[in-house]
Protein backbone atom coordinates (compact mmCIF):
# COMPACT_ATOMS: atom_id res chain seq x y z
CA UNK A 1 0.00 0.00 0.00
CA UNK A 2 1.32 3.42 -0.96
CA UNK A 3 1.81 5.69 2.02
CA UNK A 4 1.03 9.38 2.07
CA UNK A 5 3.77 11.86 2.79
CA UNK A 6 2.68 12.05 6.42
CA UNK A 7 2.61 8.26 6.64
CA UNK A 8 6.17 8.00 5.36
CA UNK A 9 7.33 10.52 7.95
CA UNK A 10 5.45 8.78 10.76
CA UNK A 11 6.83 5.39 9.72
CA UNK A 12 10.39 6.51 10.41
CA UNK A 13 9.92 6.99 14.16
CA UNK A 14 6.34 6.90 15.34
CA UNK A 15 5.36 3.49 13.98
CA UNK A 16 8.17 1.77 15.88
CA UNK A 17 7.49 3.95 18.91
CA UNK A 18 3.85 2.86 18.89
CA UNK A 19 4.92 -0.80 19.01
CA UNK A 20 7.30 0.03 21.84
CA UNK A 21 4.56 1.79 23.79
CA UNK A 22 2.34 -1.28 23.40
CA UNK A 23 5.09 -3.47 24.89
CA UNK A 24 5.73 -0.92 27.61
CA UNK A 25 2.06 -0.91 28.61
CA UNK A 26 1.80 -4.71 28.57
CA UNK A 27 4.84 -5.03 30.84
CA UNK A 28 3.33 -2.37 33.10
CA UNK A 29 0.42 -4.73 33.73
CA UNK A 30 2.85 -7.53 34.61
CA UNK A 31 4.65 -5.17 36.97
CA UNK A 32 1.41 -4.18 38.73
CA UNK A 33 0.71 -7.84 39.47
CA UNK A 34 4.22 -8.32 40.85
CA UNK A 35 3.95 -5.25 43.07
CA UNK A 36 0.70 -6.57 44.54
CA UNK A 37 2.29 -9.96 45.16
CA UNK A 38 5.25 -8.30 46.84
CA UNK A 39 3.25 -6.24 49.32
CA UNK A 40 0.91 -9.17 50.06
CA UNK A 41 3.67 -11.71 50.47
CA UNK A 42 6.40 -9.78 52.30
CA UNK A 43 4.85 -7.51 54.94
CA UNK A 44 7.92 -7.90 57.18
CA UNK A 45 10.45 -6.60 54.67
CA UNK A 46 12.47 -3.54 55.77
CA UNK A 47 10.77 -0.19 55.32
CA UNK A 48 13.42 1.07 52.91
CA UNK A 49 12.78 -1.88 50.59
CA UNK A 50 9.03 -1.19 50.56
CA UNK A 51 9.75 2.47 49.77
CA UNK A 52 12.11 1.38 46.99
CA UNK A 53 9.36 -0.70 45.37
CA UNK A 54 6.87 2.16 45.78
CA UNK A 55 9.25 4.64 44.11
CA UNK A 56 9.77 2.23 41.22
CA UNK A 57 6.01 1.89 40.85
CA UNK A 58 5.59 5.67 40.80
CA UNK A 59 8.38 6.15 38.26
CA UNK A 60 7.03 3.43 35.99
CA UNK A 61 3.51 4.85 36.21
CA UNK A 62 4.74 8.29 35.18
CA UNK A 63 6.78 6.73 32.39
CA UNK A 64 3.77 4.89 30.95
CA UNK A 65 1.56 7.97 31.28
CA UNK A 66 4.10 10.19 29.49
CA UNK A 67 4.59 7.65 26.70
CA UNK A 68 0.88 7.20 26.02
CA UNK A 69 0.29 10.94 26.18
CA UNK A 70 3.04 11.61 23.63
CA UNK A 71 2.03 8.94 21.12
CA UNK A 72 -1.66 9.94 21.36
CA UNK A 73 -0.86 13.63 20.93
CA UNK A 74 1.34 13.20 17.89
CA UNK A 75 -0.73 10.53 16.09
CA UNK A 76 -4.26 11.64 17.00
CA UNK A 77 -4.31 15.28 18.05
CA UNK A 78 -1.80 16.23 15.35
CA UNK A 79 -2.88 13.71 12.74
CA UNK A 80 -1.51 14.75 9.36
CA UNK A 81 0.53 17.60 10.87
CA UNK A 82 3.94 17.31 9.19
CA UNK A 83 5.59 19.74 11.60
CA UNK A 84 4.43 17.70 14.62
CA UNK A 85 5.73 14.48 13.05
CA UNK A 86 9.14 15.97 12.24
CA UNK A 87 10.00 16.94 15.81
CA UNK A 88 9.46 15.76 19.37
CA UNK A 89 8.59 17.41 22.67
CA UNK A 90 9.48 16.95 26.33
CA UNK A 91 7.16 13.97 26.71
CA UNK A 92 9.30 12.04 24.24
CA UNK A 93 12.59 13.06 25.83
CA UNK A 94 11.29 12.06 29.27
CA UNK A 95 11.47 8.42 28.12
CA UNK A 96 15.28 8.49 27.98
CA UNK A 97 15.58 10.20 31.34
CA UNK A 98 13.14 7.83 33.06
CA UNK A 99 14.80 4.81 31.47
CA UNK A 100 18.18 5.88 32.86
CA UNK A 101 16.85 6.68 36.33
CA UNK A 102 14.89 3.42 36.70
CA UNK A 103 17.74 1.29 35.37
CA UNK A 104 20.20 2.94 37.76
CA UNK A 105 17.90 2.38 40.73
CA UNK A 106 17.55 -1.32 39.91
CA UNK A 107 21.27 -1.78 39.24
CA UNK A 108 22.22 -0.08 42.50
CA UNK A 109 19.84 -2.40 44.34
CA UNK A 110 21.60 -5.40 42.82
CA UNK A 111 24.93 -3.76 43.69
CA UNK A 112 23.82 -3.68 47.35
CA UNK A 113 22.82 -7.33 47.14
CA UNK A 114 26.18 -8.13 45.55
CA UNK A 115 28.00 -6.38 48.40
CA UNK A 116 25.96 -8.20 51.06
CA UNK A 117 26.86 -11.53 49.50
CA UNK A 118 30.48 -11.04 48.42
CA UNK A 119 31.80 -8.11 50.51
CA UNK A 120 33.97 -7.34 47.47
CA UNK A 121 34.34 -3.58 47.17
CA UNK A 122 36.16 -3.76 43.82
CA UNK A 123 33.37 -5.54 41.96
CA UNK A 124 30.69 -3.48 43.68
CA UNK A 125 32.61 -0.30 42.82
CA UNK A 126 32.73 -1.24 39.13
CA UNK A 127 29.00 -1.96 39.15
CA UNK A 128 28.20 1.37 40.82
CA UNK A 129 30.46 3.35 38.47
CA UNK A 130 29.02 1.76 35.33
CA UNK A 131 25.46 2.16 36.63
CA UNK A 132 25.83 5.84 37.54
CA UNK A 133 27.60 6.49 34.23
CA UNK A 134 24.75 4.95 32.25
CA UNK A 135 22.17 6.87 34.26
CA UNK A 136 23.91 10.21 33.72
CA UNK A 137 24.36 9.52 30.02
CA UNK A 138 20.66 8.67 29.73
CA UNK A 139 19.74 11.98 31.33
CA UNK A 140 22.25 13.63 29.00
CA UNK A 141 20.51 11.99 26.05
CA UNK A 142 17.18 13.42 27.20
CA UNK A 143 18.75 16.86 27.43
CA UNK A 144 20.26 16.41 23.95
CA UNK A 145 16.88 15.43 22.49
CA UNK A 146 15.35 18.55 24.04
CA UNK A 147 18.09 20.69 22.50
CA UNK A 148 17.86 18.96 19.10
CA UNK A 149 14.17 18.00 18.78
CA UNK A 150 14.35 17.28 15.04
CA UNK A 151 13.82 13.58 14.29
CA UNK A 152 16.18 13.75 11.31
CA UNK A 153 19.08 14.77 13.57
CA UNK A 154 18.79 12.05 16.20
CA UNK A 155 21.81 10.18 14.82
CA UNK A 156 23.99 13.11 15.89
CA UNK A 157 23.34 12.13 19.51
CA UNK A 158 25.41 8.95 19.21
CA UNK A 159 28.21 10.60 21.19
CA UNK A 160 26.06 10.36 24.32
CA UNK A 161 23.77 7.43 23.41
CA UNK A 162 26.61 4.94 22.85
CA UNK A 163 28.24 5.48 26.31
CA UNK A 164 24.78 5.19 27.90
CA UNK A 165 23.95 1.83 26.35
CA UNK A 166 27.48 0.38 26.63
CA UNK A 167 27.78 1.29 30.33
CA UNK A 168 24.31 -0.11 31.01
CA UNK A 169 25.17 -3.41 29.30
CA UNK A 170 28.49 -3.70 31.13
CA UNK A 171 26.73 -3.15 34.46
CA UNK A 172 24.12 -5.84 33.81
CA UNK A 173 26.74 -8.38 32.74
CA UNK A 174 28.94 -7.58 35.76
CA UNK A 175 26.07 -8.14 38.18
CA UNK A 176 25.00 -11.43 36.60
CA UNK A 177 28.52 -12.87 36.32
CA UNK A 178 29.70 -11.74 39.77
CA UNK A 179 26.73 -13.15 41.66
CA UNK A 180 26.57 -16.40 39.72
CA UNK A 181 30.33 -17.10 39.94
CA UNK A 182 30.48 -16.32 43.65
CA UNK A 183 27.48 -18.48 44.50
CA UNK A 184 28.71 -21.37 42.34
CA UNK A 185 32.08 -21.36 44.16
CA UNK A 186 30.49 -21.41 47.61
CA UNK A 187 28.11 -24.32 47.39
CA UNK A 188 27.57 -26.35 50.54
CA UNK A 189 27.87 -29.86 49.14
CA UNK A 190 24.32 -30.71 50.29
CA UNK A 191 22.12 -31.55 47.33
CA UNK A 192 18.97 -29.91 48.67
CA UNK A 193 20.68 -26.64 49.57
CA UNK A 194 22.74 -26.55 46.39
CA UNK A 195 19.58 -26.93 44.32
CA UNK A 196 18.30 -23.68 45.86
CA UNK A 197 21.63 -21.99 45.10
CA UNK A 198 21.35 -23.20 41.50
CA UNK A 199 17.88 -21.66 41.26
CA UNK A 200 19.25 -18.33 42.49
CA UNK A 201 22.09 -18.52 39.96
CA UNK A 202 19.70 -19.26 37.09
CA UNK A 203 17.41 -16.41 38.14
CA UNK A 204 20.32 -13.97 38.39
CA UNK A 205 21.82 -14.92 35.04
CA UNK A 206 18.49 -14.89 33.20
CA UNK A 207 17.58 -11.46 34.62
CA UNK A 208 20.95 -9.96 33.73
CA UNK A 209 21.02 -11.46 30.26
CA UNK A 210 17.45 -10.35 29.55
CA UNK A 211 18.12 -6.68 30.22
CA UNK A 212 21.62 -6.81 28.70
CA UNK A 213 20.30 -8.43 25.51
CA UNK A 214 17.60 -5.81 25.16
CA UNK A 215 20.14 -3.02 25.67
CA UNK A 216 22.52 -4.54 23.13
CA UNK A 217 19.67 -4.82 20.62
CA UNK A 218 18.85 -1.17 21.30
CA UNK A 219 22.47 -0.18 20.59
CA UNK A 220 22.79 -2.29 17.43
CA UNK A 221 19.48 -1.00 16.03
CA UNK A 222 20.48 2.59 16.76
CA UNK A 223 23.82 2.24 14.97
CA UNK A 224 22.75 -0.02 12.10
CA UNK A 225 19.49 1.66 11.01
CA UNK A 226 18.46 5.18 10.19
CA UNK A 227 14.89 4.78 11.42
CA UNK A 228 13.24 4.39 14.82
CA UNK A 229 13.61 0.61 15.14
CA UNK A 230 15.68 1.08 18.30
CA UNK A 231 12.71 2.71 20.02
CA UNK A 232 10.99 -0.67 20.37
CA UNK A 233 13.78 -1.83 22.69
CA UNK A 234 14.02 1.56 24.38
CA UNK A 235 10.40 1.46 25.52
CA UNK A 236 10.52 -2.19 26.53
CA UNK A 237 13.75 -2.29 28.54
CA UNK A 238 12.65 0.33 31.05
CA UNK A 239 9.87 -1.99 32.25
CA UNK A 240 12.07 -5.08 32.09
CA UNK A 241 14.34 -3.68 34.79
CA UNK A 242 11.50 -3.30 37.26
CA UNK A 243 9.97 -6.64 36.31
CA UNK A 244 13.29 -8.44 36.93
CA UNK A 245 13.92 -6.88 40.34
CA UNK A 246 10.35 -7.60 41.50
CA UNK A 247 10.61 -11.15 40.19
CA UNK A 248 13.80 -11.58 42.22
CA UNK A 249 12.16 -10.24 45.37
CA UNK A 250 9.06 -12.40 44.99
CA UNK A 251 11.10 -15.52 44.27
CA UNK A 252 12.42 -15.46 47.84
CA UNK A 253 9.20 -17.12 48.99
CA UNK A 254 9.83 -20.24 46.92
CA UNK A 255 13.52 -20.31 47.87
CA UNK A 256 12.68 -20.02 51.56
CA UNK A 257 10.11 -22.80 51.33
CA UNK A 258 12.68 -25.01 49.61
CA UNK A 259 15.17 -24.39 52.40
CA UNK A 260 12.58 -24.99 55.13
CA UNK A 261 12.56 -28.68 54.28
CA UNK A 262 15.91 -29.10 56.02
CA UNK A 263 17.88 -27.51 58.84
CA UNK A 264 19.22 -24.68 56.71
CA UNK A 265 20.06 -21.27 58.02
CA UNK A 266 20.26 -17.99 56.18
CA UNK A 267 24.05 -18.25 56.16
CA UNK A 268 25.32 -21.18 54.13
CA UNK A 269 29.00 -21.91 53.67
CA UNK A 270 29.92 -18.30 54.33
CA UNK A 271 27.24 -16.87 52.03
CA UNK A 272 24.82 -14.41 53.57
CA UNK A 273 21.54 -15.54 52.02
CA UNK A 274 19.28 -13.25 54.05
CA UNK A 275 18.43 -11.01 51.10
CA UNK A 276 17.76 -14.03 48.87
CA UNK A 277 15.56 -16.28 51.00
CA UNK A 278 13.71 -13.75 53.18
CA UNK A 279 14.46 -15.26 56.62
CA UNK A 280 12.06 -12.84 58.29
CA UNK A 281 9.06 -14.54 56.70
CA UNK A 282 7.07 -16.98 58.76
CA UNK A 283 7.85 -20.41 57.34
CA UNK A 284 6.50 -23.07 59.72
CA UNK A 285 8.09 -26.50 59.34
CA UNK A 286 6.68 -29.13 61.69
CA UNK A 287 8.71 -29.66 64.87
CA UNK A 288 8.12 -32.67 67.13
CA UNK A 289 8.87 -32.38 70.88
CA UNK A 290 9.21 -35.60 72.90
CA UNK A 291 8.33 -35.27 76.59
CA UNK A 292 9.01 -38.11 79.05
CA UNK A 293 7.36 -38.31 82.49
CA UNK A 294 9.09 -40.09 85.39
CA UNK A 295 7.64 -41.27 88.71
CA UNK A 296 9.69 -41.06 91.93
CA UNK A 297 9.28 -44.18 94.10
CA UNK A 298 9.78 -43.87 97.86
CA UNK A 299 11.78 -46.81 99.28
CA UNK A 300 11.11 -48.30 102.73
CA UNK A 301 14.30 -47.76 104.81
CA UNK A 302 13.81 -51.11 106.63
CA UNK A 303 14.67 -52.97 103.46
CA UNK A 304 18.04 -51.32 102.97
CA UNK A 305 19.83 -54.05 104.97
CA UNK A 306 19.72 -56.23 101.87
CA UNK A 307 22.35 -54.82 99.48
CA UNK A 308 20.50 -56.09 96.42
CA UNK A 309 16.96 -55.16 97.61
CA UNK A 310 15.34 -58.26 96.19
CA UNK A 311 11.89 -57.26 97.35
CA UNK A 312 12.18 -53.80 95.89
CA UNK A 313 13.32 -55.08 92.55
CA UNK A 314 10.05 -56.91 92.05
CA UNK A 315 8.06 -54.01 93.50
CA UNK A 316 9.78 -51.41 91.35
CA UNK A 317 9.47 -53.59 88.29
CA UNK A 318 5.76 -53.93 88.80
CA UNK A 319 5.35 -50.22 89.44
CA UNK A 320 7.45 -49.26 86.42
CA UNK A 321 5.38 -51.54 84.28
CA UNK A 322 2.31 -49.53 85.21
CA UNK A 323 3.61 -46.08 86.19
CA UNK A 324 6.99 -45.86 84.48
CA UNK A 325 8.14 -43.71 81.59
CA UNK A 326 5.35 -42.36 79.45
CA UNK A 327 6.79 -40.69 76.37
CA UNK A 328 4.48 -38.22 74.73
CA UNK A 329 4.88 -36.41 71.43
CA UNK A 330 3.48 -33.05 70.47
CA UNK A 331 3.63 -31.58 66.96
CA UNK A 332 3.93 -27.83 66.85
Amino acid sequence: MRLSEGGRVAEVLHGYSLIGVFLNTALYGVMITQVRDYYDGFPKDPLWMKIFVAVLLLAETLNSAFNMSWIYTVLVNHFGDMAALAQVDWLFSSEQAMAGIIATMVQLFFAWRLYVVTKNWWIVGLVVISSVTSGLCAIGTAIGVSMVPKVAKFQSLDVIVIPWLVACTVCDVLIALSLSLYLSRHKTGFQHTDSVVNKIIRSTVSSGLLTASCTIAHLVAFLATDNGLHMIFNYAVVKLYTVTVLSSLNSRRNWAQSLSGQNSSANMNGINMSNFVAPNRSVHPQVTINIETHEIVEVDPSTKHDPEWPDMVSTNSSRKSTNGNHPKSYAV
